[in-house]
This record gives structure tokens, C-alpha cells and sequence, in this order.
């Protein structure tokens, strides 16, 4: 997969959610997130939070050496301090879920909140346009991504986006779709709100914090 220097110079940070519902209400339960180089797609850090609550927070760590958080925010602010500040994309499967507590938690995860955020999904439909039923289990299967069960660990599922994005990615530029960040950008990026300033840390940040 050749793509522009824009493209190898950034930092893809694949994120994906544990969602519960607690009687009428959906909350997150579990952040995991995954970061890879654009050049080679190269893994370069991972984190894996379980939320809690406070008097849960001593109970056992998360499968593959996670940590645990009392609060969504809290487990947010580990993927946010992993933050440098080279260029950044977030991926996630579809992302509306995300950007949401993202921006209800920005004041955990500024940087984060302040990211383009593509839409796995939509990369993968539009590099598979012979897939007639769209689904992550028929876009996963046209690209050899091997999905696992409902019941699988939070990090394997976004493993399995991280591995979609990336095969994806590289069939579209097999096929000329895209040789460029900006051209994937413009087909499948969510731009962000813009965060409060004082929510923002101080000193050198990434120019894209501010588009």
C-alpha cells in the first residue's frame, strides 16, 4: 500500500466502545483503543480501560493487562495522555457513538474530542463496491477479516476494525480510489466540533485541533 507522506507521518487511533444497557440506559462499560502508524500500519500502543464505579474500581483488571476506571471520562483519559502531537486520526466502526462521548467527555479528552474520525464501514463499502448486502460481517468477509463472536474481547473487535481499515485502505488504492489522507478524509471523515479553548492543553498541539 503506497500512500502520500501526509498519510505515513500520521498516527491512526482505532477506538472502540463496550456498550451495556442498565434497564432504559445505554452506558459505556469499556474503552479500548489501538494506535498505528500510517507507515506499514505498524502498531505502536494500545490501551484497554473497564469503567467502573467507585467501589468497583479494586476488582479485577481487564483481559490482556487493562486498567480500570471509576468514570468514562477517567478511562478516556488514558487513550488522551498517549496523545502526541504528531498528526492524529481516529477509526472507529461507525463512529457516531464515539464522536458523542467524545465531545460529553471532553473535558477528559480534549485532543481526542478535537480529532477527525473516520468511519471504518463506510471505507470498507466504498473499497468493496461488489458487496451488495452491507454489513461488518459481509464487508469483513470480502476483505479476509475473520470476525469473532458477540461475546469476544473489547480489543479483538477493534483489532478486527483496525485490520478492515487497513485492508480496506489498501484495496482502494489498488483500484485508484484514493492515494491520498485528504482523499480518504473527504470520503469517510467526521470533522470534529471545535473544543473550548481552555479545554485545550498549552504549549505546541497539532494544527488540526483548530481546523
Amino acid at each position: 500500500m503506497r500512500m502520500d507522506r501526509d498519510f505515513e507521518a500520521c498516527t491512526f487511533v482505532v477506538v472502540g466502545l463496550e456498550l451495556v444497557r442498565d434497564l432504559r440506559v445505554v452506558r459505556v462499560a469499556g474503552v479500548a483503543a489501538l494506535a498505528v502508524q500510517g507507515a506499514g500500519w505498524t502498531p505502536q500502543w494500545r490501551v484497554h480501560a473497564r469503567v467502573a464505579g467507585a467501589e468497583e474500581v479494586a476488582g479485577p483488571a481487564p483481559e490482556g493487562g487493562g486498567v480500570c476506571a471509576d468514570s468514562v471520562g477517567a478511562s478516556l483519559s488514558e487513550v488522551e495522555r498517549r496523545l502526541t502531537v504528531t498528526p492524529h486520526v481516529v477509526v472507529a466502526r461507525l463512529g457516531s457513538v464515539e464522536a458523542a462521548t467524545f465531545w460529553e467527555r471532553r473535558a477528559f479528552c480534549p485532543r481526542l474530542a478535537s480529532l477527525m474520525l473516520w468511519d471504518a464501514m463506510r471505507l470498507a463499502q466504498i473499497a468493496c463496491p461488489s458487496v451488495a448486502e452491507v454489513s461488518e460481517k459481509t464487508l469483513a468477509s470480502a476483505l479476509g477479516v475473520g470476525l469473532l463472536g458477540a461475546g469476544s474481547v473489547l480489543t479483538q473487535r477493534v483489532w478486527a476494525t483496525s485490520e478492515i481499515c487497513r485492508r480496506a485502505l489498501a484495496r482502494g488504492v489498488a483500484a485508484g480510489r484514493w492515494s491520498t489522507l485528504r482523499q480518504v478524509e473527504d470520503l469517510v471523515g467526521r470533522r470534529p466540533r471545535p473544543v473550548e479553548q481552555h479545554l485545550l492543553p498549552t504549549g505546541p498541539v497539532q494544527e488540526s485541533l483548530f481546523d
